[in-house]
């Protein structure tokens, strides 16, 4: 076997150990989507819909190509946290093989293994892949993609240019319009490159821009075009609309910042507030905070100057030369979602600079074979020691938050100083480079963080439960999640086509998750989607279509004023119609139960009678 297979082999058992090591302490991620999955099982209706819940009330807030996986993966091998969380662990490493493909084909082969370790062990890549949330699908399908231009154009052809762009299209019913930052950069690359008349550029580019179409609003114009009573609400839309999705909360709502809402009235100060973005100023240097940085930019210095080399030795010609094509294709993805990850003033998570990995971690396996060539060596030390310096800039927020933490200074100090005592030795010099981002890439496996915003941080092993320095620490556990109410909802079940009522789906989504009972969170994920009126909703109760309501005494947060008037009213209107039940019949007395927010269990149909559980 060849020496190059072998090392390829080392690198892929790399990234299996930090993606697969203790992934069964993640337990099932973020419940909200494996309880849409468990639902989606449930029904080829259900499936097709992305319906979050199994009576098909509302759906996930996002497109369902990576739900439609996981929930493959959870029909092959049963529902539990792995398989949900298996499908992430494949794509990224197929994102590695598929870029170690790249890299090598046109910069030779240890270009291409150099960039896939770097991927490999690229914190944020590794904590998207130990989660069941959407990106890791994303960055396969933007690779795919990439693939697939590359291809193009060496052989250029119509069918094959729309084929990128088909899976461009693939990847927007991934993740929506954030797909579509990579399209301009692969249409340009493609365009500069091909080598074709212009005029046959022009038509490829039209044809591909059909396909983009197509293959983007193909299930989003199917879904609205259903009659809205025959389908779920639309998920995080006020109108019921796929495409106002799209528009609104995955689209205008990403880029700019809403109008700060005033707490609701009557808030609970003392309950523990969930971190649900990461609020990092916008400008120039928002991705210099350490956090953000810490995530992906760990040889951000190699990249900039071995890429600007690798550039400087490629021939220039016109139309480009596929190396010039495939730089400027890996240059323009990093500087297109660095610009618009720095300035878009809207909803904002560090788990969304994922999509930076593979370009930074091409640049940079391109870059330094380029400066160990014989003409450029001299730029090696000094790219060296800039990717050093950057490094120590990194860690300098663990150290200095830790400063009589002997173990993390000498980790910080391994990193730096044995790069700095070693620039006449390269390989011991790139070895170094590799401490930090491999430490911060481990501390995924090292310490369970947020499930449902996941991120890198070596400051979340030293102290699981801080909440001041980005270190993702887990939500507090949802009241709903009770061994002892699931176990009492499932014995008084009667048929109802809910279950239980809620007024958001973090309440909902244990509950489903756990039991794959049928409930309705009636206000959608946060608890502010408009789905019924509050007249439309006392008539679904009225009706009998609910046998239990869970009534919680605090709001959802990202509440307006509306939303709250709105859920006091029907608390209101319930606690008049319904029974309250004794928290002795349902609740268990876990330890630490107290740090869960304060719910009520109402019976709507006391007549129906009830089946105790054992305490």
């Amino acid at each position: 076997m060849r020496l190059n297979t072998l090392a390829f082999i080392a690198i892929l058992l790399l990234g299996v150990a930090l993606r697969v090591w203790r992934l069964d302490a993640n337990g099932y991620g973020t419940e909200y989507y494996a309880a849409g999955v468990r639902s989606m099982l449930q029904g080829w209706h259900l499936f097709f819909f992305n319906s979050f819940d199994p009576a098909g009330f509302v759906t996930l807030d996002k497109p369902p190509v990576a739900f439609w996986i996981q929930a493959a993966s959870a029909w092959l091998f049963g529902y539990s946290g792995l398989s949900l969380m298996l499908p992430q662990v494949v794509e990224g490493l197929l994102s590695i093989a598929i870029l170690r493909h790249l890299v090598r084909r046109h910069f030779g082969e240890a270009a291409g293994l150099l960039a896939a370790l770097f991927l490999a062990i690229t914190p944020v890549a590794v904590a998207i892949d130990r989660s069941n949330n959407t990106d890791s699908a994303l960055v396969l399908f933007l690779l795919l993609a990439a693939w697939a231009t590359l291809n193009a154009i060496e052989r250029p052809s119509a069918w094959r240019i729309a084929s990128a762009m088909a899976l461009a299209g693939v990847a927007f019913n991934v993740k929506m319009l954030v797909a579509l930052g990579v399209v301009p950069i692969l249409a340009l690359a493609y365009f500069a490159a091909a080598p074709v008349t212009f005029w046959q550029r022009v038509g490829h580019l039209a044809a591909g821009g059909m396909a983009l179409i197509v293959v983007s609003l193909s299930w989003v114009v199917i879904f609205d075009l259903v009659p809205k009573d025959r389908r779920p609400y639309a998920g995080g839309s006020q109108t019921n609309s796929m495409v106002e999705l799209v528009v609104g909360h995955k689209g205008i709502e990403r880029f700019v910042r809403p109008a700060r809402r005033p707490p609701p009235p009557q808030a609970q100060p003392s309950q523990p507030r969930l971190r649900l973005s990461d609020t990092v100023p916008t400008g120039a240097l928002r991705l210099a905070d350490r956090h953000l940085a810490g995530q992906f930019a760990w040889l951000l210095p190699l990249a900039l100057i071995g890429g600007a080399t690798a550039l400087r030795r490629a021939k220039a010609s016109w139309p480009l030369a596929p190396p010039h094509a495939a730089l400027l294709l890996w240059g323009g993805w990093a500087l297109i979602y660095g610009a618009v990850f720095s300035f878009a003033g809207g909803i904002f998570h560090a788990y969304y600079l994922a999509v930076l990995c593979p370009p930074l971690a091409a640049l940079a396996g391109i870059g330094l074979v380029a400066l160990w060539s014989a003409r450029w060596r001299a730029l090696l030390p000094l790219a060296l020691l800039l990717t050093a310096a950057w490094q120590a800039y990194i860690a300098f927020d663990l150290v200095a938050w830790r400063i009589d933490d002997v173990p993390t200074l000498l980790l910080a100090a391994l990193g730096v100083g044995t790069l700095l005592a070693s620039l006449r030795v390269s390989r011991l010099a790139f070895a170094g480079l590799l401490v930090l981002p491999g430490a911060w890439a481990l501390s995924s496996a090292l310490a369970t963080g947020n499930a449902m915003l996941p991120s890198a941080s070596l400051a979340r092993v030293l102290a699981p439960h801080d909440t001041t320095r980005h270190t993702g620490v887990r939500f507090f556990p949802v009241a709903t999640d009770d061994a002892r109410l699931l176990a009492f909802l499932k014995a008084n079940h009667r048929g109802e086509r809910f279950a239980l009522a809620t007024s958001n789906a973090r309440l909902a989504a244990p509950v489903i998750m756990r039991t794959g009972l049928p409930v309705m969170a009636f206000g959608g994920f946060m608890g502010t989607d408009p789905i019924l009126s509050p007249d439309a909703l006392k008539r679904v109760l009225e009706r009998g279509d609910v046998r239990f309501v869970v009534l919680s005494g605090q709001a959802s947060f990202g509440f307006s004023a509306n939303d709250e008037e709105r859920r006091r009213a029907f608390i209101a209107w319930a606690n008049t119609k319904g029974t309250r039940l004794e928290p002795a019949l349902w609740r268990s007395h876990e330890p630490g139960a107290t740090r869960r927010q304060p719910i009520g269990l109402l019976d709507l149909k006391p007549v129906a009678g009830l089946l105790p559980v054992v305490p």
